[in-house]
């Protein structure tokens, strides 16, 4: 399985903003709240879930690096029983399905992935979690499911990393033309990327095209 280096890279830019904005935007909108209706309490409580659920990833983080897989699985339930409906649960659920699929456990990572396509509300996490699912699906040889999983219609930033999965498949099908053709695409939607652009130039280069 892929290293997912550019998604991962887009989860942590996205946590970081997270967790350095998170609050403040939880605490606006329950001041709004409680202007209106006066729910004073609700202001506490909202910033202090916030904080535990970040306290239990954090050592989810910890658990991971020292591929503790017991205690990685022990705080994501516990940020699922207790914050499912946080940012914070679908990192868990991002975490979770990217260290089943780097143990091959290709189910158990589609299990994951799906559940951030339907409860995450934001459409990077939407991107990164289709992405991955597409590769667990490759991985599974369901080609079909994977090409009908990377038909969005805003792509956004995440253009290129589409393009190239699309080609990979084409690729698995022998389908050379269709894979230079999605390969050049997301060489040239790359953004400057030297290593993705790497990684294209060589597939390309496999392919017969300089």
């Amino acid at each position: 399985m892929d290293v997912y280096k550019t998604e991962e890279e887009q989860v942590e830019a996205i946590k970081k903003w997270w967790n350095e904005n998170g609050k403040s935007i939880i605490a606006g909108v329950v001041i709004g709240i409680t202007a209106i209706f006066g729910w004073r309490a609700y202001d506490s409580h909202m910033v202090v879930q916030a904080e535990q659920a970040s306290v239990l990833y954090e050592q989810m983080i910890v658990a991971a690096r020292t591929n503790d897989e017991e205690n990685v699985l022990v705080y994501a339930n516990r940020i699922f029983d207790d914050y499912n409906a946080s940012t914070y649960a679908v990192f868990a659920s991002l975490m979770l399905g990217k260290v089943a699929a780097e143990a091959g456990e290709l189910e158990q990572a589609e299990t994951h992935f799906r559940w951030v396509l339907e409860n995450s509300s934001q459409a990077e996490f939407e991107h990164i979690a289709r992405l991955r699912l597409a590769r667990v699906l490759i991985a599974s040889d369901k080609l079909e499911l994977a090409s009908d999983t990377l038909n969005v219609s805003k792509p956004g930033d995440f253009v290129a990393r589409y393009d190239e999965l699309r080609g990979d498949i084409y690729v698995i099908q022998g389908k050379s033309d269709e894979a230079i053709r999605a390969y050049e695409k997301s060489l040239v939607n790359s953004k400057g990327s030297a290593d993705a652009q790497s990684v294209l130039q060589m597939k390309l280069d496999d392919l017969g095209r300089s």
